[in-house]
């Protein structure tokens, strides 16, 4: 049994996670800001143990624990033209030097998770993508991104710190938030099919993404922590060719939706990446595989927002 931190363990994947580490029998402490996203874990409340604060306080809270998982951080693109920039440097830059700090003072052996994104490539030249692939991001958040998988090999080069890196793909599934398109875009349009309305689709469908369901996420999650080499990147996804399109077929199959294709917006085209496959046979390597085909995984997604939005 493993003691287990999860920072931002109410998060979309990070409640997910959780109830992985519980079902393996570990036990878990979540570190959230706020308990705005309780009901993520309102199945496993009582089997978890809370506790609040901000990540750039953090300190001997990191104590005692064999593996953290911070997978806290911003999520989208939009804080630069909506005024705030610093935002991004505060949640993906600040906030990681305070965890490392902590770590480093109080938990220096602790197995620490850092959880990045595809958006540290930017558009890359070739598919698919590995960890050898350049990496020029667009955006601020996949700069920041980029800053914190730094600091992260910084700290295991100057302190020997036992620090490994992920890069997440795109990742669908229950308990995501709905609300707002710029984040989980293929979310939001599901609920949008569910309820009845127009869907719209950039540029016609036309390019790649890699979706990659939310449990296998957790799972390779465990897998790396356990047996991930600190000096390797993981990109954690299908790595398989499918248009965008054909996602959203499945959704029109499966709801009835009707599509409406659009262009992308400016501020999108210049942040945003049109193809994008990873390669991930150094997670495969590890032993760990997809277990949810992407039929299934967009079931089981409906079949969730279907009561989500009834309720």
């Amino acid at each position: 049994m493993k003691k287990i931190m999860i920072i931002g363990g109410l998060g979309f994947i990070g409640c997910h996670l959780a109830e992985k580490c519980l079902e393996l029998g570990h036990e878990v402490t979540i570190f959230s800001r706020s308990e705005k996203k309780l009901e993520n874990i309102s199945e496993i409340k009582n089997k978890v143990k809370l506790v609040y604060g901000d990540l750039k306080s953090i300190d001997k809270e990191v104590s005692g624990f064999d593996w953290i998982f911070d997978l806290a951080g911003s999520t989208d693109n939009y804080s630069i033209i909506e005024g705030d920039p610093y935002r991004d440097i505060g949640m993906n830059c600040t906030n990681t030097i305070a965890l490392l700090e902590a770590c480093r003072k109080h938990n220096k052996n602790a197995r620490i998770f850092f959880a990045s994104t595809f958006f540290v490539n930017g558009q890359p030249e070739k598919l698919p993508v590995s960890e050898k692939t350049p990496t020029h991001p667009l955006g601020l958040y996949g700069a920041t991104r980029l800053a914190g998988e730094n600091f992260c090999r910084i700290y295991n080069r100057i302190f020997d710190m036992n620090i490994v890196i992920a890069r997440f793909t795109n990742v669908f599934g229950p308990r995501e938030q709905t609300r707002d398109y710029k984040k989980a875009g293929f979310n939001w349009l599901i609920t949008k099919a569910l309820k009845g309305e127009e869907v719209p689709v950039y540029d016609n469908g036309n390019f790649y993404r890699d979706y990659i369901y939310v449990t296998d996420v957790a799972n390779a999650c465990m897998v790396i922590a356990d047996k991930g080499n600190k000096d390797k990147t993981y990109y954690v996804g299908r790595g398989e060719y499918v248009k965008f399109i054909e996602l959203m077929n499945i959704v029109v199959k499966k709801t009835n939706a009707k599509l409406k294709m659009i262009e992308s917006p400016d501020f999108h085209k210049r942040v945003g990446i049109k193809d994008f496959v990873c390669d991930n046979s150094e997670l495969k390597n590890l032993g760990w595989k997809p277990e949810t085909s992407l039929d299934e995984g967009i079931q089981k997604t409906i079949d969730y927002y279907k009561i989500f939005i009834k309720n």
